[in-house]
């Protein structure tokens, strides 16, 4: 079994919040429930329901709705603030930096594999990881999936032994998490991500090979977005 890659809401101190762990907490909340399809794109998140469902005052929940603006994950319009889409560019732009940030993974994790840095549970675990998306895929279950893919693609940023790396993939997957798990969701037939090549050159300990699926990995799937999409 493979672990699943969360968003913690958890305090890791443990203490019970005060003012300010009150708003990080609402922010994680909330956090959580947009990379994970709880809210659609457009979807007006009123405050007041956004109090009542978390149990918080206003302040915290409203210092949460700055931050997750400026994740770019909500948008303030004449509305109130709504969950915010992604055009086709920022979408782009959004695989452009994933498909290097990935790229860069493979490799780092390639050559940490070379200097016997990884164990066998680790690569084992990214195994584990690809053949779910393919066992999701092929049971038609959008959802899963989709989680499965991030799954996948978060253990291999932690795999690179690159915190920032991992720091930065998460950002990229939150801002297109929403949009994406929207359009997978709609869609009648799934087709398996293939990360097999991905896999065996990270085993095999070999960066360069690994570099290179990862990117050809990106490219695929940067092209089926354009087939889908008809830019």
């Amino acid at each position: 079994m493979h672990a699943t890659y969360t968003w913690s809401v958890i305090s890791s101190n443990g203490e019970r919040p005060g003012l300010h762990n009150q708003a990080e907490l609402a922010y994680r909340r909330l956090r959580e429930r947009l990379v994970g399809g709880h809210y659609h794109p457009g979807d007006r998140l009123a405050e007041s329901a956004l109090c009542a469902d978390l149990e918080m005052s206003r302040t915290p929940v409203r210092e949460a709705l700055r931050r997750l603006q400026s994740d770019g994950l909500v948008v303030s319009t004449g509305r109130g603030v709504v969950v915010n889409s992604l055009s086709d560019d920022e979408i782009r732009h959004a695989m452009q930096l994933q498909g290097a940030l990935d790229t860069l993974a493979a490799r780092l994790a390639a050559s940490a594999q070379r200097d016997g840095l990884l164990t066998p549970a680790q690569l084992e675990g990214l195994r584990e990881a690809a053949r779910q998306v393919e066992r999701s895929a092929g049971a038609a279950d959008a959802r899963g999936a989709w989680r499965a893919n991030l799954d996948f693609h978060m253990m291999l940023g932690r795999l690179s032994g690159n915190p920032l790396l991992v720091d930065a993939l998460d950002r990229v997957w939150a801002r297109f998490a929403i949009i994406s798990l929207a359009n997978i969701s709609r869609r009648t037939t799934l087709l398996p991500a293939r990360h097999d090549a991905i896999v065996t050159a990270i085993a095999d300990g070999d960066p360069e090979r690994a570099a290179e699926a990862a990117a050809a990995h990106v490219h695929e799937a940067e092209r089926a977005h354009r087939a889908r999409s008809g830019t």
